[in-house]
């Protein structure tokens, strides 16, 4: 997950999840399609939004999501002493 800056045509921070180079297995890219689908349908305060999706030129997959700022979750479980 990468955060960048979109530009065009609102200009604000979004996180772009990308699966790595030479990690596209056929069950990886179900989970991550499925993982774009149930995003797509879910709309609660609690959820980052996705704003977009598709492919790269090299034809690994992208979304791009609402960017939250905060303390990644395993820093925050570990705060909260959760398991």
């Amino acid at each position: 997950v990468y955060l960048c800056r979109q530009e065009q045509p609102i200009v604000r921070l979004v996180a772009v999840k990308v699966l790595r180079t030479g990690r596209a297995d056929a069950q990886l890219l179900r989970r991550f399609f499925l993982e774009q689908q149930v995003l797509a349908s879910l709309s609660h305060p609690a959820i980052a939004q996705i704003y977009d999706a598709g492919l790269l030129p090299d034809g690994r997959p992208f979304f791009v999501l609402e960017y939250v700022d905060g303390a990644p979750i395993t820093e925050f479980c570990r705060r909260e002493e959760l398991d």
